[in-house]
């Protein structure tokens, strides 16, 4: 992947719906800039307005990210170009979008986006105390006395 050299704006489109997508587009938005960013969700009137015929590219299962020159990058390219676009974490960028990373940071995205929904649900606008119930509740191993424990006993958010 190449981060092109001159950007100077890019354009996100996301699932506005997604927890994940949302927390995310609220953490690039709090870091200093290296260059403008837009977050536009897939579902708004202004997706199909500013970038006409998204709906084509089937925004729903990927992020798209749109340059000021035109590029587009998904998923984990647009993931980078998002950090990219971060000016604390630029020299991150840059190694995630080598030859020798990218094939890592592709895994990450596809496992996580695969799962981004229950993911959403379980970890993303809830408290901790409402994490560790669907935590405690998902089927498989179930949690041994401190998770129980935590639930019960209504601990205070930010312990886990």
């Amino acid at each position: 992947m190449v981060i092109p050299n001159q950007i100077q704006h890019i354009e996100v489109y996301y699932d506005g719906r997604c927890g994940m997508c949302c927390t995310f587009h609220e953490w690039v938005n709090k870091q200093p800039r290296a260059f403008s960013i837009s977050f536009v969700a897939y579902q708004s009137p202004h997706a199909e307005e500013w970038f006409p015929g998204i709906s084509k590219l089937d925004p729903e299962r990927d992020m798209i990210v749109r340059t000021d020159t035109g590029e587009l990058f998904r998923a984990a390219e647009g993931w980078v170009i998002c950090l990219y676009s971060c000016a604390n974490f630029q020299k991150i960028a840059r190694r995630l979008a080598s030859p020798k990373l990218l094939p890592y940071a592709e895994k990450v995205c596809h496992a996580i986006a695969g799962r981004r929904r229950n993911l959403s649900k379980i970890l993303f606008r809830k408290k901790d105390r409402e994490v560790a119930a669907s935590l405690h509740e998902m089927p498989g191993q179930q949690c041994k006395d401190r998770c129980r424990s935590l639930i019960d006993n209504n601990i205070p958010d930010g312990i886990i």
